[in-house]
């Protein structure tokens, strides 16, 4: 069975502020936008929030999705407090050289094997010390 396109937040935490997102398939724009109106609405209800992102079998996204995707990155760049990325190596070298010098949040890369690390760091409380 093929990979189903961009999943809607698996989980929220709301007392957490925390989603998670799974990327898989390819992303068209009507369902980028869909994710995002969600997305939209958690950060209306939140304010910051903390992201993990799970990327599996992802084959990239439409120019669409792509565009309203920058768009939402740029509006709400300030949004998130951390986030958490989950995907194999080079999927995360291509992301930290595009993306990672905007974001001014905590940025944690994970890989597939570590999935409890990721979301035991994306709970961590903020301050706390290990």
């Amino acid at each position: 069975m093929p990979a189903s396109p961009v999943a809607t937040p698996v989980w929220k935490y709301d007392n957490a502020q925390a989603v998670e997102i799974v990327l898989s398939g390819r992303v068209s724009t009507e369902e980028f936008d869909k994710v995002a109106r969600k997305l939209e609405a958690f950060i209306e209800r939140h304010g910051e929030i903390r992201v993990l992102e799970v990327i599996k079998d992802f084959e990239g996204m439409d120019a669409g999705a792509f565009w309203h995707d920058v768009q939402f990155s740029l509006r709400h760049v300030q949004d998130f407090s951390r986030i958490a990325i989950v995907t194999n190596p080079d999927v995360h070298h291509l992301w930290s050289s595009l993306v990672a010098p905007f974001m001014r949040c905590d940025v944690e890369h994970f890989s597939p094997g570590e999935m409890e690390a990721a979301r035991d760091w994306l709970m961590w409380p903020e301050g706390a010390v290990d």
